[in-house]
Protein backbone atom coordinates (compact mmCIF):
# COMPACT_ATOMS: atom_id res chain seq x y z
CA UNK A 1 0.00 0.00 0.00
CA UNK A 2 1.29 3.26 -0.88
CA UNK A 3 0.95 6.76 1.25
CA UNK A 4 -0.54 9.04 -0.90
CA UNK A 5 0.13 12.63 1.43
CA UNK A 6 -2.44 15.20 2.36
CA UNK A 7 -3.35 17.51 -0.70
CA UNK A 8 -4.17 20.91 -0.23
CA UNK A 9 -6.59 22.47 -2.62
CA UNK A 10 -6.52 26.51 -2.68
CA UNK A 11 -9.12 27.56 -5.01
CA UNK A 12 -9.22 30.31 -7.34
CA UNK A 13 -10.67 33.81 -6.14
CA UNK A 14 -14.02 33.70 -6.12
CA UNK A 15 -14.06 29.49 -6.24
CA UNK A 16 -15.80 27.60 -2.97
CA UNK A 17 -14.73 24.36 -1.61
CA UNK A 18 -17.19 21.68 -0.60
CA UNK A 19 -15.04 19.46 2.72
CA UNK A 20 -12.59 17.72 0.96
CA UNK A 21 -14.29 16.79 -2.17
CA UNK A 22 -12.84 19.80 -4.08
CA UNK A 23 -13.82 22.95 -5.53
CA UNK A 24 -17.89 23.59 -6.40
CA UNK A 25 -17.29 26.46 -8.26
CA UNK A 26 -17.16 30.44 -8.31
CA UNK A 27 -19.13 31.84 -6.49
CA UNK A 28 -22.03 33.06 -9.03
CA UNK A 29 -25.32 34.06 -6.64
CA UNK A 30 -25.80 37.06 -3.88
CA UNK A 31 -27.83 35.25 -1.50
CA UNK A 32 -27.84 37.85 1.18
CA UNK A 33 -27.71 40.88 -1.03
CA UNK A 34 -24.99 42.14 0.88
CA UNK A 35 -23.20 42.51 -2.28
CA UNK A 36 -20.39 39.44 -2.18
CA UNK A 37 -21.49 36.86 -4.05
CA UNK A 38 -21.56 33.57 -1.69
CA UNK A 39 -23.62 30.78 -3.65
CA UNK A 40 -21.87 28.48 -6.40
CA UNK A 41 -24.41 26.62 -8.40
CA UNK A 42 -23.40 23.19 -9.96
CA UNK A 43 -25.25 20.73 -11.73
CA UNK A 44 -25.40 16.84 -10.78
CA UNK A 45 -27.35 14.24 -12.78
CA UNK A 46 -29.94 14.24 -10.59
CA UNK A 47 -30.50 17.85 -9.15
CA UNK A 48 -29.06 21.16 -9.02
CA UNK A 49 -26.64 22.04 -6.48
CA UNK A 50 -26.22 25.06 -4.11
CA UNK A 51 -23.30 25.72 -1.88
CA UNK A 52 -23.09 28.68 0.03
CA UNK A 53 -20.48 30.23 2.55
CA UNK A 54 -22.33 32.07 4.97
CA UNK A 55 -18.77 33.10 6.51
CA UNK A 56 -16.90 34.51 3.35
CA UNK A 57 -14.11 31.90 4.36
CA UNK A 58 -14.35 30.08 0.52
CA UNK A 59 -15.60 26.93 2.20
CA UNK A 60 -19.62 26.05 1.64
CA UNK A 61 -21.51 26.14 4.93
CA UNK A 62 -24.76 24.83 3.73
CA UNK A 63 -25.50 22.39 0.50
CA UNK A 64 -29.05 22.44 -0.81
CA UNK A 65 -29.69 20.18 -3.51
CA UNK A 66 -32.89 20.56 -5.82
CA UNK A 67 -33.89 17.11 -6.85
CA UNK A 68 -35.12 16.45 -10.68
CA UNK A 69 -38.56 16.01 -8.46
CA UNK A 70 -38.78 18.74 -7.09
CA UNK A 71 -37.63 17.89 -3.62
CA UNK A 72 -34.92 19.54 -1.79
CA UNK A 73 -32.54 18.29 0.62
CA UNK A 74 -29.87 20.94 3.06
CA UNK A 75 -27.00 19.55 4.28
CA UNK A 76 -24.99 21.76 6.79
CA UNK A 77 -21.59 21.17 6.57
CA UNK A 78 -18.74 21.21 9.39
CA UNK A 79 -17.14 24.10 8.26
CA UNK A 80 -19.26 26.88 10.74
CA UNK A 81 -17.07 27.91 13.80
CA UNK A 82 -19.06 31.28 14.31
CA UNK A 83 -22.16 29.44 16.75
CA UNK A 84 -25.39 28.02 14.86
CA UNK A 85 -25.46 28.21 11.66
CA UNK A 86 -27.49 30.24 9.87
CA UNK A 87 -30.98 29.43 7.95
CA UNK A 88 -29.85 28.18 4.32
CA UNK A 89 -30.86 31.09 1.90
CA UNK A 90 -34.33 29.81 0.40
CA UNK A 91 -36.99 31.32 -2.81
CA UNK A 92 -39.74 33.18 -1.46
CA UNK A 93 -42.40 31.59 -3.69
CA UNK A 94 -44.03 34.56 -3.54
CA UNK A 95 -41.77 37.04 -5.04
CA UNK A 96 -38.53 34.76 -5.96
CA UNK A 97 -36.10 36.54 -4.24
CA UNK A 98 -33.55 34.46 -2.30
CA UNK A 99 -34.42 35.41 1.38
CA UNK A 100 -32.33 33.68 4.46
CA UNK A 101 -34.29 31.49 6.76
CA UNK A 102 -37.60 31.64 4.53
Amino acid sequence: MVDVPDVHIDPLPGELLVGDAGVLGPATVDTDADGRPDTAVASEPDALVLGTDLDGDARVDVLTRVHDDGSTTTEELDTWDEGPVPPAPTIDPATGRWVRGG
